[in-house]
């Protein structure tokens, strides 16, 4: 069947009534249009994998579901507010209205929501959380009682929340992913919430009870560092995360919740940003992603790290940071330095602090990018399929695609 003529301004079919006298000239109208289907076919019904990919930072959360049988240009994509800045803003309403805070769930990032805290039990409020929840404020659960939490069991959680009149308390829910809630948003925009594979990616900074956690966390890096261990190493299964690494456990748990026994995948924003900058066809590459929370520059050598230096965005300008990654790659910035500035560290191998590093590919991603605008160094802006925010994700599906996980559907991933 032809397909009916296309409409123009106002309804009309863009053929003149004096130019169709007698039939004759809609029948010529109609030869010259192009034949075919009007509009685009439904997206996302040929084969292949339906993949999640979530990327969680301090300002938000940037998601990507894959189309099966669609280029990633057409896979649904979404940035919201992060889980720390939803649960900063749920605290503050409760401290608003001079409630109680029963605060329940899994380890997750701190940050906006510790700060809203903070304020809450400043303003003379109860602070009631689970010792799990607790953690998302400090390692270190006597440090969150000493700003005036109260830390307790999950039944004495439920009793505060049965016992007070509803308009006194204020249930909050903890965790990096309310899965619940991402499965109501993709049902709401027509995009079925059932996956072939899952990846998240969370900052952690490692569990140190007595010792710092900035310093724990780069120690990780430079025994990758150390170790040249390939980006694509620093990807877990969400089964195999190490122990101490408690806020990428509790986040692997929840991507192997949204998985349903299919491929579970997790890793820190910092490697999942740098692998979805770094090109397919580059082995050797500076990256620098300059995050809401965090900012982290890394050398490739032969797709190995070969160097780091992670600091505190809030702490940078543009000049100061254009500054220090000149320092980084020459190799006379220092871990002690880095961290008496109140960042990790700068810790550079022996083969890079040989290399002529400014010869490299040069790439630049994350939100406040803006910082490197008009610098010197030689630097382009990393967009992977056009969409920068998206570029923690796309390191998510690369890291998925190498194990195997993206190939096809829940057919191809079943175990054997």
């Amino acid at each position: 069947m032809e397909a009916p003529p296309e409409q123009g301004p106002g309804g009309a079919t863009g053929v003149s009534d004096g130019a169709a006298g007698g039939g004759g000239g809609a029948a010529a109208a109609s030869r010259r249009r192009r034949k075919g289907a009007c509009g685009a076919a439904p997206l996302g019904r040929g084969s292949g994998a339906r993949i999640l990919a979530v990327d969680v930072g301090a300002g938000t959360t940037d998601i990507l579901l894959t189309q099966p049988g669609e280029p990633l240009e057409n896979a649904v994509k979404l940035v919201v507010p992060s889980r720390t800045q939803v649960v900063a803003t749920q605290i503050a309403q409760a401290t608003e209205r001079r409630q109680t805070v029963v605060f329940r769930g899994s380890t997750m990032g701190g940050g906006a929501d510790g700060a809203a805290m903070k304020a809450h039990l400043a303003a003379g409020h109860a602070f009631v959380a689970t010792e799990e929840a607790a953690l998302s404020f400090a390692d270190d659960l006597d440090k969150v009682r000493g700003l005036g939490a109260r830390i307790v069991g999950e039944g004495a959680a439920r009793e505060v929340l049965e016992r007070l009149a509803p308009d006194a308390v204020a249930p909050v829910l903890s965790g990096d992913l309310d899965a619940r809630s991402l499965r109501d948003a993709l049902a709401l925009l027509g995009a079925e919430p059932r996956f072939d594979a899952v990846a998240v990616a969370v900052q952690d900074h490692g569990f140190s009870p007595h010792g710092s956690n900035r310093v724990f966390r780069f120690s990780l890096w430079e025994a990758a560092v150390a170790a040249r261990r390939p980006i694509g190493d620093l990807f877990y299964d969400a089964d195999a995360v190490p122990l101490e690494l408690t806020r990428l456990r509790a986040a692997g748990d929840a991507a192997a919740g949204l998985a349903c026994g299919w491929p579970a995948l997790v890793a820190d924003t910092g490697p999942a940003a740098l692998y979805g900058a770094l090109p397919d066809d580059a082995a050797d590459a500076v990256l620098v992603n300059v995050g809401n929370g965090h900012t982290i520059c890394a050398v490739a050598l032969d797709g190995r790290l070969a160097g780091v230096f992670e600091h505190h965005t809030s702490a940078l300008d543009g000049p100061g940071l254009e500054t220090l990654l000149l320092r980084f790659l020459d190799g006379t910035l220092g871990n002690d330095e880095v961290r008496e500035d109140g960042g990790h560290g700068a810790v550079l191998s022996a083969a890079a602090a040989a290399a002529d590093l400014l010869a490299l590919p040069f790439l630049a991603t994350g939100p406040r990018r803006g910082l490197l605008a008009g610098s010197k160094l030689p630097l382009e802006f990393a967009a992977p399929h056009g969409d920068m925010m998206l570029t923690g994700c796309y390191g998510l599906l690369r890291a998925l695609r190498e194990r195997g996980a993206t190939t096809g559907d829940r057919a191809a991933n079943a175990a054997p």
